[in-house]
Parts: C-alpha cells; sequence; structure tokens
C-alpha cells in the first residue's frame, strides 16, 4: 500500500495546518456557546434596570401628584 502522504499528493504540512485549523474552530465554537448565557444575563440585567428605573420615575411622578392633591385640600 502506498503511504497517506504519496497517495493524495498533500504535503505534511497540509495534514498539520488542517488538524490546527480543527482545533482553532472547535475552541472558537466552545467559546461562541459559553457566550451566548452570558449575552443574556446582561440583556436581562439591563431590562431589569430599565423597568425599576421606569418604575421609580412613575412613584416619584405619582407622589408628587398626591401631594398637590394634598395642597388643594388643606386649602380649602
Amino acid at each position: 500500500m502506498k503511504d497517506k502522504l504519496e497517495k493524495t499528493g498533500h504535503k505534511k504540512l497540509y495534514y498539520r495546518l488542517k488538524a490546527f485549523l480543527t482545533v482553532v474552530l472547535f475552541a472558537l465554537a466552545v467559546f461562541a456557546l459559553g457566550a451566548i448565557p452570558v449575552g443574556i444575563s446582561f440583556k436581562l440585567a439591563e431590562a431589569q434596570a430599565q423597568a425599576d428605573s421606569e418604575n421609580s420615575q412613575r412613584s416619584s411622578s405619582s407622589g408628587q401628584d398626591d401631594s398637590g392633591l394634598q395642597e388643594i385640600s388643606s386649602n380649602l
């Protein structure tokens, strides 16, 4: 039987680069899969912070409305 290098006509560097590329792509895929939950966590925290700030704005504006009503009723 012929050697794999002679049979395909590829050099040793071809197989080393192919193996290196496979390892790099696998590491990149693992990194991408690990980054998904982190991105989701940041988006959830951002949405929660925005909701909290909207709630605090609403409560502060409703508190001002109540104080205005109290002033009007005290003047009567």
